[in-house]
């Protein structure tokens, strides 16, 4: 069985590097899985995927995490935090893993690869994510969280 924590572990990777280089280059990346996965060979693809969904959806998640992290928008966060959020909201959007446990793992992967406060702060901003994500979807014509109705 592939272990999904090593899938998103490389994701966020992926992630940060693509940040990093400020475009998504995939020869950079299967390098990189290639020496990092030497002994994970099923989890390469399945990481590869999920990094370049969240990369692609950065244009939808990012503004999500702006308006929950107003205080620490996207642009000023550190980028091993923003790789893993951007991961985390893209698993919760697009997976059929339950959006808790996508928190949590977010969140270990917070301990493991960031600062000490980073934890609490991915836990607060995704756990308002989710708050948006669950009101949208119990009425999709609710106002976005963050965002007031305009009177004409």
């Amino acid at each position: 069985m592939i272990r999904k924590r090593k899938i998103r572990e490389m994701a966020m990777q992926l992630l940060f590097l693509w940040d990093a280089q400020g475009e998504q280059n995939v020869e950079h990346a299967r390098r990189f899985v290639d020496e990092s996965a030497v002994d994970d060979l099923p989890a390469r693809q399945p990481a590869m995927d999920m990094a370049g969904g969240a990369w692609i959806q950065r244009e939808i998640i990012d503004p999500m995490l702006n308006r929950h992290a107003p205080q620490w928008p996207v642009h000023r966060q550190g980028g091993v935090d923003r790789a893993i959020l951007r991961l985390a909201v893209f698993e919760m959007m697009n997976s059929q893993t339950p959006q808790k446990v996508v928190i949590d793992e977010a969140i270990e992967l917070a301990k493991q690869f960031s600062t000490e406060q980073s934890a609490s702060f991915v836990n607060g901003v995704l756990d308002a994510v989710l708050r948006e994500i669950r009101a949208l979807v119990a009425d999709p014509a609710l106002p976005v969280a963050g965002e007031e109705e305009k009177s004409g």
